[in-house]
């Protein structure tokens, strides 16, 4: 397949783009209903007149697209400057090498293919040429071990999304080749010759950063270390019977958040379909204003879209002093089930049983 990345240049492909979004956006996620232009089928935003807009083509078709804000054209737009706190690195590194990417998205159909890659890998090359030395940039949850593949870090924790609900600020350091290596980045294939001291000046912020645990970027048994210590005594049931070998296959690729309070962990009609064990705190199960239920430490949350392979059905929202969580990818999972039958099997078992029990309570419970 022959796939065509560049930036668009005229206004037509700019409108191009707010139409791939709608589709993206508005039909396929059921998100921005308010902000869209529904006559025009678009959706764009004050953000986008200073941004650099690039596409993926297949032919004539525009299948995936991403928007770039570089700090030297003008002033980074205020509102994503707060969300990604760039006050902490501005007396580091000046705005002009710092960056912005957001509003990356792939056309459902294509989003096993080398369209995402491609438009990640262009980016970062156009990134290098003007001079970047950090790029800024926010995921869901089940796409956190994809962006720290790619050498993304989690430096702040996490915030809630109108549209989305809990999202993670990331940021990588363009020109910090050692852990690009660390990782087994396929960007560090884009580095210029030549050392950088912004990952040495930036090295005490990101080591600062507590909110996101992430055994991609840990020492292994030090994060198994912590993650059962946040367990506790007593394992969450949805482990029951699993061996320690088998545990640590089924958290491989996992890694912990912290929701403030208000925060919706999940968001009715999301895709996403990443499993949750609640490791602290407490969450409401919400249909619109309504409580169904409340998950407190050691239950399951999202077991529904990951076993029928279905959007959210329910709202989730953090309640009281806010929650940790453990996050389960999909991908992981069904990884998962494809090389250990025994713990898959466990787990699926384990899975079914936790969603019987919350039925079983519902009914006892009709008022909720």
């Amino acid at each position: 397949m022959d796939v065509e990345v560049r930036f668009a240049a005229t206004e037509d492909e700019r409108e191009a783009v707010y139409r791939l979004r709608y589709e993206t956006y508005v039909e396929e996620m059921h998100l921005y209903t308010r902000q869209a232009d529904h006559s025009r089928r678009w959706l764009k935003d004050a953000d986008d007149a200073q941004a650099h807009m690039l596409c993926a083509k297949v032919g004539a078709e525009l299948v995936g697209t991403l928007r770039v804000h570089l700090g030297g054209d003008s002033a980074l737009p205020e509102s994503l400057a707060a969300r990604f706190a760039l006050e902490r690195f501005l007396p580091l590194v000046p705005q002009e090498q710092i960056c912005m990417v957001g509003r990356f998205m792939v056309r459902q159909d294509m989003r096993g293919t080398a369209v995402p890659y491609r438009l990640i890998q262009e980016s970062i090359r156009f990134q290098l040429e003007r001079g970047q030395e950090l790029a800024f940039c926010d995921c869901q949850p089940h796409l956190l071990n994809l962006y720290i593949s790619l050498g993304f870090r989690p430096y702040l924790g996490t915030y809630d999304h109108p549209e989305f609900g809990v999202m993670v600020p990331l940021v990588l350091v363009l020109r910090d080749r050692e852990h690009l290596e660390w990782v087994g980045s396929p960007l560090r294939m884009l580095l210029p010759a030549g050392a950088s001291d912004v990952p040495e000046r930036v090295a005490p912020v990101l080591a600062k950063a507590r909110g996101v645990l992430s055994q991609e970027v840990s020492d292994p048994d030090s994060y198994w270390r912590e993650v059962h210590g946040l367990m506790g005594h007593t394992r969450p049931t949805v482990f029951a019977g699993l061996s320690e070998q088998e545990l640590q296959a089924v958290l491989a690729s996992s890694h912990v958040i912290q929701c403030a309070p208000g925060d919706y962990l999940i968001r009715r009609g999301q895709v996403a379909r990443t499993v949750f064990v609640v490791l602290s705190g407490t969450l409401e199960v919400r249909d619109g204003e309504r409580v169904v239920a409340t998950t407190t430490e050691g239950e399951v949350l999202g077991e529904v879209a990951f076993l029928l392979s279905t959007p959210r059905i329910s709202d989730v929202c953090a309640t009281g002093n806010g929650a940790r969580v453990l996050c389960l990818s999909e991908k992981s999972l069904r990884a998962l089930i494809d090389s250990s039958s025994r713990a898959a099997a466990l787990l699926l078992l384990n899975l079914s049983r936790a969603l019987a029990h919350k039925l079983v309570q519902r009914a006892d419970s009709p008022s909720k």
